[in-house]
């Protein structure tokens, strides 16, 4: 999709990393809560499941919002390389076959690019406080690492600026945020696996039955098993 902006509205803009998960959702929202010109881009990187990439359209088009897509068939998850095999990864943890390496500086820096030609103002990416324990690259200090590597790098425009609006959240208080902006929930996609319906073994659907759960609240997707 064409990324060319004609319009100059003088509404400072932003650009959402938008994975199609309940987090950067809620940031896409959160953006347009804020009054910026908001843009989503999501990244089609290697044997990435179609219900994600479906999710992330379904959300820009609810949000009246413009959705760049881009191909990076060179960028793998760990299991296309390890498989899925605990044995293979440091410990037992269920996010460790779902891990890209230098995933954020990849990703950042190409919405980096972008956000130059575009006038951007902002980058925001969907880091939750519970992710930034686990992801090393998803830290504040990593992020303000990159902004300081923005600010000596690019020269034609002021950089865009990496923001986090969900840093100090935990996962229950970003769906809490996600329900008062209004977000479609039911359209959002957290399972780490090529399933028509979420699973419901995974971590990312584990966690989310149990945030759901402990809201007291009824989740608007379908799953395979409920536990």
């Amino acid at each position: 999709m064409s990324t060319s902006i004609d319009v100059d509205n003088g509404r400072e803009r932003a650009l959402v990393l938008l994975s199609g998960g309940i987090d950067s959702a809620t940031c896409l929202y959160w953006a347009k809560s804020k009054g910026y010109e908001v843009y989503a881009l999501t990244l089609n990187y290697h044997n990435r499941w179609i219900k994600e990439i479906e999710a992330a359209r379904l959300i820009a088009r609810d949000a009246n919002t413009m959705l760049i897509e881009l191909e990076l068939p060179f960028v793998k998850e760990a299991f296309n390389m390890y498989g899925y095999s605990p044995s293979n990864y440091k410990d037992d943890d269920l996010r460790w076959p779902f891990y890209i390496p230098s995933k954020n500086l990849l990703f950042y820096s190409i919405a980096a690019h972008i956000a130059e030609y575009m006038h951007v103002r902002w980058i925001v990416g969907g880091h939750n406080r519970d992710d930034m324990l686990f992801f090393k690259d998803a830290s504040k200090e990593y992020i303000d690492g990159i902004n300081r590597l923005f600010k000596q790098g690019f020269m034609l425009n002021e950089p865009a600026e990496i923001v986090t609006p969900l840093a100090d959240l935990s996962k229950v208080e970003v769906v809490r945020l996600a329900l008062h902006l209004g977000v479609p929930l039911e359209h959002t996609w957290s399972c780490h696996l090529r399933v028509e319906r979420h699973c419901g073994r995974c971590h990312g659907c584990i966690s989310r039955l149990e945030i759901f759960k402990s809201l007291g609240i009824e989740d608007g997707v379908e799953y395979e098993v409920v536990k």
